[in-house]
């Protein structure tokens, strides 16, 4: 949100925030290749890498067009890396009937929780979003925003359909905090997908992104707090 008061100070700020977040990616690496698969993973340190470039190059106001490319491609790669999942748990689902049907021991596992509703959703949701975003960012309209938000709606429907797995994880207010994250960040384009003419005042998309950060940050806080609760149970 600091976007709203200081393009430069806010662009700056939301670049180290995606550092940060890349470091704690690189960190758990190794586990969440275990859980989602490598392939996934890598789709999503390289997509939050393009956002935070994308993020410094509004810093020194280079290309708007190599921006664009950055900031679309974030979201596709975010789309596939949830497809890439999906993938990943219907081998270890195979794997599984396999041993099963071969009467020998069960050491295959299914790792990734989310049912394919979700993973589907959330898939077909962010390559939508991208979509929507290189026609917003190339040719402004309604139609292109009116995606960006069917997009979003996707996402949020992906979410909320993994509640009842994640609440016993996280916590209700953790999983609350996430699905409210992500309805503030689907609401961004809403203003513009309803109204007469494309907007050219970001503020209300600024807003929205900047609220659906800290209640993202606020379920991981709360989500490390219920592990730090577990833990030394």
């Amino acid at each position: 949100m600091g976007r709203l008061f200081g393009k430069e100070q806010g662009h700056a700020l939301t670049g180290v925030g995606t550092v940060v977040v890349l470091i704690a990616l690189v960190l758990h690496f190794d586990h969440l290749s275990f859980r989602i698969g490598r392939i996934a993973v890598v789709l999503i340190i390289v997509g939050a890498i393009s956002d935070g470039v994308s993020n410094v190059l509004r810093i020194f106001d280079t290309s708007s067009a190599l921006r664009s490319v950055l900031v679309t491609a974030t979201y596709l790669l975010f789309g596939v890396a949830a497809a890439a999942i999906a993938v990943h748990k219907e081998r270890q689902m195979k794997a599984m009937l396999d041993e099963y049907a071969a009467g020998t021991p069960w050491r295959a596992q299914v790792t990734v929780h989310a049912t394919f509703l979700s993973l589907i959703a959330v898939a077909i949701g962010m390559v939508l979003y991208g979509v929507g975003k290189i026609g917003v960012l190339s040719n402004p309209g309604i139609d292109w925003a009116a995606l960006m938000s069917l997009g979003a709606i996707l996402v949020v429907i992906g979410v909320i359909s993994h509640f009842e797995h994640l609440v016993p994880r996280l916590g209700v207010v953790a999983v609350g905090a996430v699905i409210l994250a992500a309805i503030f960040y689907a609401a961004g384009p809403l203003l513009d997908a309803l109204s007469a003419t494309l907007s050219k005042d970001d503020y209300w998309w600024q807003v929205c992104r900047g609220i659906s950060a800290l209640l993202g940050a606020l379920a991981c806080l709360i989500a490390y707090r219920k592990k730090l609760s577990t833990d030394n149970a």
